[in-house]
């Protein structure tokens, strides 16, 4: 969180790059970097991580701003 000199750009940009790195396909290649060999993830582990995220970009500046300033 360092890189933003303001709360308003903060709030402004941190929704749009979770949105942008939070996809599956970010997912998938994470856990594959970490997986054991000869292992694949689970397609219903992506599916999950992908319902998990969806829509809630706004909520990480929320969740932040209440966990260090409320």
């Amino acid at each position: 969180m360092g890189k933003y000199s303001s709360w308003a750009e903060l709030e402004r940009n941190v929704p749009i790059s979770y949105r942008e790195g939070a996809t599956p396909e970010a997912f998938r290649s994470g856990m594959q970097g970490i997986a054991p060999p000869g292992m694949a993830v689970k397609e219903g582990r992506v599916s999950a991580y992908r319902e998990g995220v969806d829509g809630k970009a706004e909520l990480v500046v929320e969740r932040y701003r209440r966990a260090m300033f409320e």
